[in-house]
């Protein structure tokens, strides 16, 4: 019985009781406004029967406090000279020779408020009342399907919008009644727009607000078509089917409310303009809007100031920004204090050879004692005395380079060392070489570190290192086992710490290390972290920090290496295992030696940045001493120019035995099946 009596309110104008009408008029002493009256046949053909289609009047009528929408309909009638039947009974079956009749069983005259099917009579809606104001739209619509074909269904529940149209603007997305959030960016200097709203069912109504939405708080709506003054930064807000404006609601439909917020368009410089669009292509944010979000930020950052100030919709960037930061985990925060004091409780007390990285992480950062560093020197005139070559590895030059930078930090000559110069096995192209351009970038750093070699073996190694870069900036070490899976982020930044010195003064070395760090900042992570082989691990993080430092850029405020706010330093930190001081590989594992080394390395790294040091691997602050069998004497040092930090070689465990990832990886020389599994064990090198 109920969704019968509200298609019957809207069918044929009601049935209810009108008063008296008489011949209106469209001047009105005391007038209130006006209102629209259109009264229009769009579903019935001539060649089907009808008198007339289209628009048959579309006037625009004073009202007073006794007029209705039914004297506003004979003003406009009697003023025209039109027929009509049935507006005094309450009932109207004919206009001007259209009758119900001719649309068959289920035609008749419908009226409309502001595009909306009423759910009362049309005697209901009175200036009195409160129900029709000033710049109501009323529309005497012709039906042959009870309204169906005027987008009425009495008894559907959808309450979306069909569509809205603006007077000037363009949507940041095309428009969908499931999509409530718009951006609607405005030509230069506009000062006002018009909102007409199509609902998809007119069985509910719309109304439109600016700024704040009041539903229940009369005359602070907008009427359709009527001029909106708007500024950058207002929100124009639809609403459709709210509780406050209908008296009946069978279906239990539930309010749609729209937001279109207003973006003005303030220059028609075509750079800002796009710096718009990457701003208004984010979107809804989600975990996938970090490449978009970056897009946008890079190329406002890269906009002139004057620029800058003319992007009208900045804010929804930072609003972005801030959301994205909101859907990350937690991060830690260590001070580099905290980490400084932990190396030197997790790295051997006694660095003997083997433990090269553990001597040069302790020295540089101001950890080593007189003891320790005696000790280390004595382990490896011991190995000099069983192997009776400067050649420490008949394999791996890296071996060389790993002890000329610890010997180098620990105060003691390379160069002359008990009768040998351990620094020449490194000038051989074709054994260091034999190790890839690993090889070459470690006798590169080792040679830096204090000023060894010569500038000849410094031109090939920095010639075998750019040769090797991929098409896409990084590098990678693959290429030396057989195998080539793309660049990677760690052979890549230890690349980059060996051109580092370079990078200033040769254009070749400093257009490859600009591409590397593009392919760096490509690949980095949502946290600031950097992937290798697939997964996101600590040492990848660390050798792209120690890169990082070398060329004399902050990973932790540099806004380049910086994502979701943080920074590469911070993103190391996700690696830290606080039970034991030490790193773990991969997120949530247990510490390993490889990977605490590693990060203890660019620990030292980021501390002589940030304290206005010598980097880690140029020790030309460090005096060194010469020695020989039947003495040590001290000599001058020599110095060089800022250095790299060198990349840790891969070692023994810290009991001086030899680690399963050393063994393998030289296992790894001779057998090529092998080098897939043990790509981890190596890179550390």
């Amino acid at each position: 019985m109920k969704t019968t009596k509200k298609l019957l309110s809207a069918l044929v104008v009601c049935t209810l009781a009108v008063p008296m009408l008489g011949t209106g008029v469209n001047a009105k002493e005391n007038d209130l406004g006006s209102v629209r009256v259109i009264i229009e046949n769009n579903t019935l053909s001539e060649e089907n029967g009808a008198d007339w289609t289209g628009t048959l009047a579309d006037q625009w009528v004073t009202i007073t406090e006794d007029d209705s929408a039914i004297t506003a309909f004979m003003q406009v009638v009697d003023a025209q000279g039109f027929s009509q039947t049935g507006a005094q009974e309450g009932y109207i079956s004919e206009i001007n020779g259209l009758s119900a009749e001719d649309g068959g069983a289920m035609g008749g005259w419908m009226f409309s408020l502001d595009d909306w099917f009423t759910d009362e009579g049309i005697a209901a809606y009175t200036v009195s009342s409160g129900k029709l104001e000033d710049g109501d739209e009323l529309r005497f619509s012709y039906s042959c399907a009870w309204g169906g074909d005027l987008d009425y269904d009495w008894s559907g529940a959808d309450t979306s919008l069909k569509n809205v149209v603006f007077s000037a603007g363009e949507l940041d997305k095309t428009f969908e009644g499931t999509t409530y959030d718009y951006v609607l960016t405005l030509p230069e200097e506009t000062e006002a727009i018009t909102v007409r709203p199509e609902v998809l069912n007119k069985a509910y109504r719309s109304k439109v607000y600016k700024n704040t939405y009041t539903p229940a708080e009369k005359g602070t709506d907008y009427k359709s078509g009527k001029e909106i003054e708007i500024t950058d930064g207002d929100v124009i807000i639809i609403g459709v089917a709210s509780p406050a404006w209908m008296q009946s609601n069978y279906n239990n439909a539930q309010e749609s409310i729209y937001r279109f917020h207003i973006s003005e368009v303030r220059t028609t410089d075509p750079v800002v303009q796009e710096a718009e669009s990457l701003i208004n292509a984010i979107g809804m944010v989600t975990l996938e809007s970090r490449d978009k979000i970056k897009a946008a930020r890079s190329f406002f950052d890269s906009l002139t100031d004057e620029q800058m100030s003319k992007v009208s919709n900045y804010e929804l960037l930072v609003n972005a920004e801030e959301e994205y930061a909101g859907l990350l985990p937690d991060m830690p925060n260590m001070e580099l204090s905290e980490l400084r004091e932990a190396a030197g409780q997790y790295l051997s007390k006694e660095p003997v050879f083997g433990n090269e990285w553990d001597m040069i992480a302790l020295t540089r950062l101001g950890h080593a004692s007189d003891s320790m560093k005696e000790g280390y020197i004595a382990s490896v005139k011991e190995k000099l005395t069983d192997a009776d070559s400067p050649r420490l590895s008949a394999t791996r030059s890296t071996v060389n380079s790993g002890v000329v930078a610890a010997l180098t930090s620990a105060g003691a000559d390379p160069t002359d060392f008990y009768g040998y110069d351990l620094t020449q096995p490194l000038t051989d192209i074709e054994y260091v070489t034999s190790q890839g351009v690993n090889g070459a970038v470690y006798a590169l750093i080792a040679l830096d570190s204090h000023g060894y070699g010569n500038d000849d073996i410094r031109a090939k190694l920095i010639s075998v290192i750019l040769a090797a870069q991929e098409s896409d900036g990084g590098w990678t070490i693959d290429t030396w086992t057989g195998i080539d899976d793309g660049s990677d982020a760690d052979m890549t930044a230890m690349a980059l710490q060996a051109l580092a010195p370079y990078a200033g003064t040769d254009d070749n070395v400093r257009e490859a290390s600009s591409r590397a760090l593009d392919f760096l900042e490509k690949n980095q992570t949502d946290l600031a972290g950097f992937v290798s082989y697939g997964s996101e691990d600590c040492e990848s993080c660390a050798q792209v920090m120690t890169a990082l430092c070398a060329l004399n850029i902050d990973p932790e405020t540099d806004e380049k290496f910086t994502a979701s706010g943080y920074g590469v330093f911070r993103s190391l930190q996700r690696f830290y295992n606080s039970d034991d001081m030490g790193f773990t590989h991969l997120l949530g594992g247990e510490s390993n030696y490889i990977s605490s080394y590693q990060a203890y390395i660019s620990v030292a790294a980021y501390y002589r940045l940030v304290n206005g040091m010598t980097s880690l691997f140029d020790m030309s602050d460090t005096e060194l001493a010469v020695f020989r069998a039947e003495e040590a004497s001290t000599t001058e040092s020599s110095t060089q120019s800022s250095a790299p930090v060198v990349v840790p070689d891969e070692k023994p465990v810290p009991t001086g035995e030899p680690s399963a990832p050393a063994m393998t990886l030289i296992l790894a020389l001779f057998t090529a099946a092998a080098a897939a599994v043990i790509l981890r064990g190596r890179r550390a090198e």
